[in-house]
């Protein structure tokens, strides 16, 4: 059986997005992300036979080898591709160089383990809106472009199951890898 399978870390208080989600929801052409499913994709694998997710559970488990816990801080926000033609409307995410570094060290470990995934650069964020047509988000880059949503400890990386349904995407754990001793 093939799953749909990322490599993520959830937002554990999203308390400090409901303003900016709620702007999105607002904003005509887009579709804001659920609150509930908040997370920063470190990597994208897609769809796997179901009997690679062991392999796809060491890599990340290899990746994260004496990795202590670290902070994370979401703030600012941008557009993908650029804000003129907005596809996704993300708040940013530092430190972008432990995070960068985590995804790259995942990446070589999924290529030495014969896994495909999404090649694409990684840039450290947390999506919370999706644009559906032309949308304007100067109102929401203004509001949000200078705040700190949120801060929390990363103490553990997730591998997720998403299978897509008429509602979105509804997300589960597959493993848990716990950074430090």
């Amino acid at each position: 059986m093939r799953i749909r399978t990322f490599i993520s870390i959830p937002i554990p208080d999203t308390t400090g997005l409901e303003g900016l989600v709620g702007d999105v929801r607002l904003t005509d052409g887009a579709k804001a992300a659920p609150l509930s499913q908040m997370h920063m994709t470190i990597r994208f694998i897609g769809d796997v036979d179901d009997r690679k997710v062991p392999r796809i559970e060491r890599c990340v488990a290899e990746a994260c080898a004496g990795m202590e816990p670290f902070g994370i801080t979401i703030a600012g926000v941008g557009c993908f591709p650029n804000e003129r033609r907005p596809n996704i409307i993300w708040a940013g995410a530092e430190p972008g160089d432990i995070l960068t570094g985590l995804s790259e060290r995942i990446s070589e470990n999924l290529v030495a383990a014969n896994i495909q995934f999404d090649d694409k650069p990684f840039r450290s964020h947390v999506t919370v809106g999706r644009c559906r047509g032309p949308v304007d988000p100067t109102p929401i880059l203004g509001r949000y472009r200078d705040s700190v949503f949120c801060e929390f400890m990363c103490d553990h990386i997730d591998v997720m199951r998403s299978d897509l349904g008429p509602g979105g995407a509804k997300h589960s754990v597959l493993r848990r890898v716990d950074l430090g001793p």
